[in-house]
């Protein structure tokens, strides 16, 4: 059980900082949320200097064990949980407002995105994070932390969330790139947040090209709408990454390919849909090694 392995994750700091970042979500839920700097964070659990300031110094750490029993969580869970260590934020510095490069190992890829990138990835995040709702004292229940006293509306993605099929088709696109036909030389993004703060599942990135994958689970065979929901996904998705390429803050490539990657086939009814739209597919792409 998770619960009998919490030692190991220092779980008096990690308990009173989850507990302080599932009050802050509280106090936001009607959003926007915004960040808490490390020395905030501190502060509020205890970590304190001679002056009786925030002693940020040690946070991350703190932070990384924090972001590591959630993720040792979401296999009981049943779906993904939102990576609320990300409202620690940079006071000052290259990421000021932002979360420090040091959650690449919960956002692979993270330090290579511009600043404008992070930002839209961050505000991407916190929606999420808004949307969990009172699930979020769900998870404190599920490890043994007392629930933060209030009543929080469920917004956005409801009791749903990312299945897990989705998620593992996702990691294996990523992880196996020639799919696509791009190389283990690219960058690769997973959930690369757009300025509309859509997410694209995964985004590859050469120093001349970016391919855009957006997928598709075996699962959606239950409800066929969602392909074609996916068909769409994907000429918006070239309409701001084509918008995207124009603007120097970002670093798009002009050349610009979107594909759309199934576990199972795309359904007759939506084939000629996908010719006239031009969506370029690739079908029969299984999860499993």
């Amino acid at each position: 059980m998770i619960i009998n392995d919490l030692q190991q994750f220092n779980r008096p700091k990690s308990d009173r900082l989850l507990e302080q970042l599932v009050s802050h979500v509280y106090a936001h839920q009607g959003g926007p949320i915004k960040g808490l700097t490390y020395q905030d964070l501190a502060f509020k659990i205890g970590r304190k200097n001679k002056g009786g300031q925030g002693h940020g110094h040690g946070m991350g750490q703190v932070l990384e064990r924090m972001g590591n029993l959630l993720r040792g969580l979401e296999g009981e869970w049943g779906e993904a949980i939102p990576h609320i260590q990300s409202l620690a934020i940079n006071k000052t510095g290259k990421n000021k407002g932002l979360p420090d490069d040091g959650i690449e190992e919960f956002w692979p890829g993270y330090p290579l995105l511009t600043y404008a990138e992070k930002e839209n990835r961050t505000r991407s995040e916190y929606e999420k994070i808004l949307a969990f709702g009172s699930r979020w004292d769900d998870v404190l229940k599920t490890l043994g932390i007392q629930p933060v006293t209030g009543t929080v509306e469920q917004r956005g993605l409801g009791k749903g969330g990312e299945s897990a099929d989705h998620k593992a088709l996702k990691q294996y696109a990523r992880s196996h790139p020639e799919i696509v036909g791009a190389t283990a030389g690219w960058e690769s993004h997973e959930e690369y947040a757009l300025p509309s703060l859509d997410e694209i599942d995964v985004l590859f990135k050469s120093s001349d090209e970016c391919i855009a994958v957006e997928v598709k689970a075996a699962i959606s065979d239950d409800y066929p709408p969602d392909y074609e929901r996916g068909l769409y996904q994907t000429i918006k998705y070239r309409a701001l990454l084509e918008a995207m390429a124009l603007d120097s803050r970002y670093s798009i490539p002009s050349r610009i390919r979107v594909v759309l990657v199934l576990e199972s086939k795309l359904p007759l009814e939506y084939r000629r849909t996908a010719e006239i739209l031009g969506v370029e597919i690739i079908e029969n792409v299984t999860a499993k090694e």
